[in-house]
């Protein structure tokens, strides 16, 4: 070692050396340039790029040693023959194109190629150094120290072999840096310290061939090579990268310009990239380029997109921070040309969007959109796959069907607006329900259904059990109060019916109509409670359908009668008015009372049309009689809420000829109160046309007192029930008492209904009752029974008159 820094210091003009350094910095620069693009393009194009990099690297490399050389003094003169200097500079050349085209060769192996080729590299240095120095000629003896020839050889291939490895395939500054640094060292290393092996020992007697070159013109030589040398690879160098930067930069620009995200790709490494792609994977350029794409980006993808078998693929983006994006990544390649090699282009579309929008509509097409609960349908696909399980693990279902109570009065009440958002609320009350073991869905307006799994197998009991706490649990939720608004909180309550599988039903329809059949059960007994399917709701169900089927027919084929029952003055006894009540006497079923009938038709819709149809008959039979007495029609609380009644009535009324004022409508205190003001509304438009309205069955509702003040009503009929409790009951007596006054203070006429006994009539007439109707004056009967009533004065002869005329009048009627 102090051998090689004795020569370096003492032995040579460090001023020479520093320019050998600096060329041979100059031309290795220059030469890894040349590399860089000698490792893409087409394999002619390669092989030219190659050979002009072994030129300019082989070039500088010996100019490095010459200068190097002419830097050095051995005292004695020193010429050199131009044989072995031409052959030692072809060495140099030779061995750098064939180290470079080793280390550039697309192998399975990468790395072991750029080994290889560097170890070529370096032991080519050595060559041209020895061969180099076998040039030189000097008056003596030239021998060597050979370790430390051996020691110089081995330097010089292991920094060739670290050099290449290094520099890779040269794509990045970076890379280029160590190349080029690792080179210098190789070539200064290997030459100092073979300089320092060097022994001269001077012999006088020995002569210097004349034909050899001197120094002098050597230096000249060596300038003028290695300056065209390197110039000629700089400027080729750096037209090709001015070319190839244009195109990069219109590829760029093109890239910019799309919307989503482009990569282009040389050897499965990234070369270029769009800002796009920069945002998706938030990193910037140079740390994506020469990445290798496939592996490091896009992990999980196909064998057959890695090969280009396939050119599409959605797969997932791994970002620089390790989020996983979902893209779809479209490859299209670019075959090698003069100024490129083979490129790989991935256009990349980010689909958090398109699959945030699918999940959305997914969402939507499952779910019902005003309460985010399953809809439906969905449920439907539930319950089906539910009960597969169920016949293969033997562990039962049920099923609940939830209505609210009363919802369409808080529509009406407050509008629709209030009803979605009590509907929201519950949905999301409801929805915290919702496990593994507890669906719930809407299926339509205020209905609902819940699917409930049981664990093990439970026996009926305590499926039951488990159901009526699950029911209990969602009642809760339904009872707290709803904001409406600041002056008005919505409390809702909910009526359930819950059905078994399969002890209940056999099939999904079943089981849910079953569970249906409950919860009616449930809204009939006034609702806010849980029943279980039983077999006899079946029974009722089916008796019910047939009742409907049957009126309905009735209706069309007007087999449905109208009966008149007298209220009398209280005093003279005398028939003031007839009020109409329907009967019904099916031929299958028999004689069905009201009580019946009336319910059935309000369930099923029929009663709207039932109602218009004896409004019709009564009115027109009321127009037809001799003595214009008034005619009572009772209006359900179904038609009370019908908005198009009034117009109803005025056309029925207008088209019989009957005079409005003789109408009096009778109206339950319930009808009323299941929509104040929509009944308020209703029975004010119907009394501007002349019509009376009288309250039926008072004192048996929620408040009477309020009613009398807020409704338009002409007459209070008391309840029958409380004239049967008059005689030997002081609570009746009482209130029969109370609602009479009640009514003359009010300017109200009052009629009793009910009354039987001389004792109940007494009674009624003693307390200043102004109108009386019960069986003691007159049962519903036809009103041909009471012909004398309606057609007084007539003999034989009129009344057959009489009949043909209200006959007449009758097909006019019905014709219009």
């Amino acid at each position: 070692m102090y051998r090689i820094y004795d020569c370096l210091t003492t032995q040579h003009d460090i001023v020479l050396v520093l320019v050998a350094v600096l060329l041979g910095l100059g031309g290795i620069h220059t030469a890894f340039n040349l590399y860089a693009r000698a490792c893409i393009g087409r394999l002619r194009q390669r092989i030219a790029w190659l050979f002009l990099t072994g030129v300019v690297t082989g070039s500088a490399i010996w100019a490095t040693h010459f200068i190097a050389m002419l830097a050095y003094d051995p005292i004695v003169p020193v010429g050199y023959d131009p044989v072995l200097t031409a052959v030692s500079l072809v060495i140099a050349i030779a061995a750098t194109s064939v180290g470079f085209a080793i280390a550039s060769f697309r192998g399975p192996h990468p790395v072991l190629s750029r080994v290889v080729g560097g170890l070529v590299v370096g032991l080519g240095i050595s060559a041209m150094h020895f061969t180099g120095m076998s040039a030189m000629s000097v008056p003596g003896v030239i021998s060597w120290h050979m370790d430390i020839v051996i020691a110089a050889i081995l330097l010089g291939a292991v920094f060739g072999m670290i050099s290449l490895w290094l520099a890779g395939s040269a794509r990045t500054t970076r890379e280029m840096l160590w190349g080029k640094t690792n080179l210098t060292i190789a070539v200064a290393t290997m030459h100092f310290s073979a300089m320092g092996a060097l022994i001269i020992t001077p012999d006088p007697t020995m002569r210097v061939p004349a034909q050899l070159i001197s120094s002098e013109y050597l230096s000249v030589g060596v300038a003028v090579i290695v300056t065209i040398l390197i110039a000629i690879g700089f400027i080729t160098a750096m037209v090709d990268r001015q070319l190839r930067a244009h195109v990069s930069n219109r590829m760029r620009i093109l890239g910019d310009s799309a919307i989503e995200a482009l990569v282009l790709t040389q050897n499965g490494r990234v070369i270029e990239t769009n800002e796009s792609f920069l945002r998706l994977v938030n990193a910037k350029q140079d740390e994506v380029n020469d990445s290798e794409f496939l592996s490091h980006w896009l992990t999980e993808v196909p064998q057959a997109f890695r090969g280009g078998s396939i050119n599409y693929v959605e797969t997932s983006l791994r970002t620089r921070d390790q989020v996983d994006v979902p893209v779809e990544v479209i490859r299209r390649e670019i075959p090698a040309d003069d100024f490129s090699d083979n490129t790989v282009i991935f256009g990349l579309r980010d689909l958090r969007e398109r699959h945030a929008a699918e999940k959305h509509i997914r969402f939507l097409a499952e779910h019902d959109s005003l309460t985010q609960l399953l809809n439906r349908t969905t449920f439907n696909d539930r319950i089906t796959e539910a009960i597969i399980e169920a016949d293969e693990t033997g562990v039962p279902l049920t099923v609940m069907c939830l209505d609210l109570d009363h919802f369409k009065e808080l529509n009406d009440s407050f509008g629709h607006i209030a009803g979605d958002h009590a509907l929201r609320e519950l949905g999301e009350r409801l929805s915290k329900l919702n496990s593994d073991n507890i669906t719930i869905a809407r299926v339509g307006g205020d209905e609902f259904v819940i699917l409930l799994h049981h664990q093990n197998r439970p026996d009926v009991a305590l499926a039951s059990a488990n159901a009526r706490a699950v029911a209990q649990d969602i009642l809760d939720c339904i009872a707290i109060p709803i904001f409406i608004n600041n002056n008005h909180r919505a409390k809702l309550s909910g009526s359930i019916g819950i059905a078994h599988y399969p002890s209940d039903g056999e099939d999904a329809e079943a089981i849910l109509f079953h569970a249906d059949l409950a919860m009616y059960r449930v809204k009939q007994s006034g609702g806010n409670d849980t029943v279980f399917y039983s077999s006899e709701m079946d029974e009722e169900y089916r008796f019910k359908r047939q009742l409907s089927s049957n009126l309905r027919q009735a209706m069309e084929n007007d087999t449905l009668e109208v009966h008149y029952q007298p209220q009398c003055h209280a005093d003279s006894h005398e028939i003031m008015a007839f009020e109409a009540l329907l009967r019904w006497n099916d031929p299958q079923m028999g004689n069905i009372p009201p009580s019946r009938f009336i319910p059935v038709a309000e369930e099923t819709g029929l009663i709207n049309q039932v109602g218009e149809w004896v409004l019709r008959k009564a009115c027109q039979e009321a127009a037809s009689w001799r003595k214009p007495l008034g005619i009572g029609v009772n209006l359900s609380a179904v038609q009370l809420q019908d908005l198009e009644l009034p117009n109803i009535v005025r056309r029925i009324v207008e088209q019989s000829g009957l005079d409005p004022k003789r109408l009096e409508l009778e109206v339950t205190e319930t009808a009323l109160i299941h929509n104040p003001a929509r009944s308020m509304k209703i029975l004010s438009e119907i009394k501007k046309l002349g019509v009376r309205i009288a309250m039926d069955d008072f004192g048996t509702g929620y408040s009477s007192l309020a009613t009398l003040q807020n409704f338009p009503v002409d007459r209070i009929k008391i309840d029958q029930s409380f004239i049967a409790k008059l005689i030997g009951n002081d609570q009746a007596v009482a209130i029969v008492r109370a609602v009479i006054n009640l009514s003359h203070d009010l300017n109200l006429s009052v009629i009793a209904e009910g009354v039987e006994t001389d004792d109940q009539a007494r009674f009624l007439t003693d307390n200043d009752c102004n109108e009386v109707q019960g069986y003691k004056y007159g049962y519903p009967r036809p009103i041909n029974e009471y012909w004398h009533v309606v057609h007084p004065n007539s003999n034989d002869q009129d009344i057959a008159a009489d009949l043909a005329k209200s006959a007449n009048r009758v097909s006019g009627f019905e014709a219009r």
